[in-house]
């Protein structure tokens, strides 16, 4: 800063080279004087070093004339590495100035500690030969005698000799100019990112050359929570932003998105970022937005981490589509943002692969990047649980670091088959929690628990009359929280599907049947065995071949259907070779979806309801005939009798006039 000193404090100040050459804890000192340049070029440059990584020293306060020099300005003066000299037109008037200005020569001549001088609309020869306002007089004071003078100008002459830049008009290219100088003076600076830094650089060079396409200014980052996607926006940006005039990182978004007026402060960090100096108060979002289009004129690096929705994007930005082409903005989202007014390229999240996966959870685990002797096995087991997810691999790994025992690793992987760590359920949830409507969350709870690995189609049929699932799949799609394989198969990460049961689960913790949902088989036969269905049920599973796998103590006995009076609500029932005794009226009326592969009985039932059935699947069974009620049944489209070989006849097709052509029924029985 301009500040103060006696020409005492420079006699203390030259105790030793040993004090002058203390370990630097700053990259850059800022002299300058306070009531020139505080507010206008000094404090554009302080925001600019800021911006590119550049750790600066600045006294932000004024001190009282008289005070000598603050012992931290000298102390800061000695842990910088460089100074900046602002030589404005009151700079000689202060023998804060001067006294300053001496110090910071003098680290010059014994630590090799670098000296850039700006001269601020005055002539360098005005300083060198120190005419004008930089004349110097002895004059009846304690501080200008003429032993101080012929000090400083001595210094003046010195500073003026060296390299440095003239601002006379315009500051935006000295500015640059400054920065830069300093940034490669300095020496390239260590990118600091955290641990879980694993497989970004590989990510990284497989979207460079977007940083060097004019006609794409965007670059939209989608994926799944917990994908690495911030964590690729930070590497991008630190990477870069020292190519950049002007440079803003808004991060967590969407985690903002609740607070009161989250808005107008998003839009009055982005401008203050960019214009640099006092946070500006906006008063209304409206107007923050035509203040962000002005900025969009600037040449400028700007990354918006987490946006949600498209609605949000635009409230930010504007969208009357105009930027400067040098310019890059990075988007990160959970969804696949359309930008119909920007030119954008998209990439999509690539989740680690193995030999990364081992690395990074090793890293939080052991602190290595190889498992300890003795854990392959089950670091493998971990690896395979998370399915690259490195939030999973980090969370996991922590979790497991301050107990590195067998034990307690299988103990912790046994968990996992049960319940979801909290760390990862409380990002991935954010995905679910932010669909637009309930029916789309029941819809995801339905898919999660019963349809992963089913045809998209089939699961359409059936899912669309209560849940408007074309629409509402396209949007788990976009939202990254479901895809489509390449054959038509619904796919869903692990830990989705995993959080998505978790949410069931915490319906009821200890008693499944007053649960919605039921897709452990287990839980199934003790809820069809004891009677103890509910009306909260919705949807049932229970593999009654792979349960006697894993239990054989498990009786083959006949469950009873009056089990299913209490499941009124009961829409997705799948039960695989399992066997009951009883009127089947009892089933609900509601149901939609009957999966009953090895139905163990010859005719299809007179009294089970299918006045709301979409589809029927019962390959593997035993029918002999199959014969649907004397109604029509106008919802049914989809029948599957595959590897029924016992079926002999269909009967009375015609009563499912809605049934699907391409519907597997061995047709060649009627």
């Amino acid at each position: 800063m301009a500040s103060s000193s006696s020409t005492g404090v420079m006699a203390s100040s030259s105790s030793s080279a040993a004090a002058a050459a203390e370990a630097c804890i700053y990259d850059v000192f800022l002299s300058f004087r306070g009531e020139d340049t505080r507010h206008s070029f000094t404090d554009h440059l302080y925001h600019r070093l800021k911006r590119a990584g550049i750790h600066t020293f600045r006294d932000d306060e004024e001190l009282p004339r008289g005070q000598e020099l603050k012992p931290e300005i000298e102390r800061a003066i000695k842990a910088s590495k460089a100074s900046i000299v602002v030589l404005s037109e009151n700079y000689a008037t202060s023998t804060w100035c001067l006294d300053e200005l001496l110090l910071i020569l003098k680290q010059r001549r014994e630590c090799n500690h670098f000296v850039l001088p700006v001269f601020c609309h005055v002539e360098p020869t005005n300083v060198r030969n120190q005419t004008g306002s930089f004349a110097l007089e002895v004059k009846p004071s304690s501080r200008w005698t003429y032993h101080n003078v012929d000090l400083w100008k001595r210094a003046l002459m010195e500073v003026a000799n060296l390299s440095g830049f003239t601002l006379s008009g315009h500051e935006t290219g000295i500015l640059k100019k400054v920065v830069d100088t300093i940034y490669n003076k300095l020496g390239p600076k260590d990118v600091h990112l955290p641990i879980n830094i694993t497989g970004m650089s590989t990510r990284y060079e497989e979207i460079t050359s977007w940083l060097d396409q004019s006609n794409l200014e965007f670059l939209a980052i989608y994926g799944m929570g917990g994908s690495g996607k911030s964590t690729l926006a930070k590497y991008i940006y630190d990477s870069n932003q020292k190519s950049f005039e002007y440079v803003s990182f808004i991060e967590n978004i969407g985690s903002r998105s609740k607070g009161t007026n989250y808005l107008l402060k998003l839009q009055e960090k982005l401008i203050k970022d960019i214009y640099g100096g006092k946070k500006r108060k906006i008063p209304a979002v409206s107007r923050g937005t035509c203040m962000v289009e002005a900025l969009q004129m600037k040449r400028a690096l700007i990354v918006l981490d987490d946006v949600v929705g498209q609605s949000q994007l635009d409230t930010l930005l504007g969208t009357s589509g105009k930027i400067n082409p040098q310019s890059k903005i990075i988007i990160t989202s959970r969804e696949k943002l359309e930008l119909p007014c920007w030119r954008c390229q998209k990439y999509e999240m690539k989740l680690l692969n193995d030999d990364e996966s081992l690395e990074l959870l090793c890293r939080h685990a052991f602190r290595s990047k190889i498992p300890m002797a003795g854990f392959e096995e089950l670091v493998l087991q971990a690896i395979q649980y998370c399915e690259g997810n490195p939030l999973a691999l980090e969370v996991l790994g922590s979790s497991m670091s301050n107990n590195t025992t067998i034990n307690y690793w299988r103990s912790q992987l046994n968990l996992l088959e049960k319940d979801i760590h909290s760390g990862i359920q409380s990002v991935l949830i954010r995905s679910y929690m932010a669909l637009p409507y309930n029916t789309q969350k029941e819809l995801f709870l339905h898919i999660a628990c019963f349809f992963i690995g089913k045809d998209v189609d089939y699961v359409i049929e059936i899912l669309e009359p209560d849940y408007s699932a074309i629409s509402g799949i396209q949007t788990l799609v976009n939202r990254c929280l479901l895809s489509v394989s390449p054959n038509k198969k619904l796919m869903m990460h692990r830990l989705l599907q995993e959080m998505g049961k978790n949410i069931v689960r915490q319906e009821s913790t200890k008693f499944p049947a007053k649960r919605s949902r039921v897709w452990l088989s287990n839980d199934s036969y003790k809820i069809l065995s004891k009677g103890e269905g509910s009306e909260k049920i919705e949807g049932l599973a229970l593999d009654m071949k792979m349960l006697s796998k894993e239990n054989s103590a498990l009786k083959s006995s006949y469950l009873k259907t009056d089990t299913f009076k209490k499941m009124v609500n009961l829409k997705l029932l799948q039960l695989n070779f399992a066997e009951f005794k009883g009127s089947y009226k009892h089933v609900s009326e509601e149901l939609r979806w009957l999966c009953w592969l090895g139905f163990h009985i010859k005719i299809v039932p007179a009294d089970l309801c299918m006045g709301n059935l979409v589809a029927v699947d019962m390959s593997y069974s035993n029918l002999e005939v199959f014969e649907p009620p004397t109604v029509d049944i106008l919802s049914l489209k989809i029948i599957n009798l595959k590897d029924s070989h016992n079926l002999i006849e269909i009967r009375n097709i015609t009563r499912i006039p809605n049934l699907e052509t391409d519907s597997v029924i061995n047709s060649h029985h009627y």
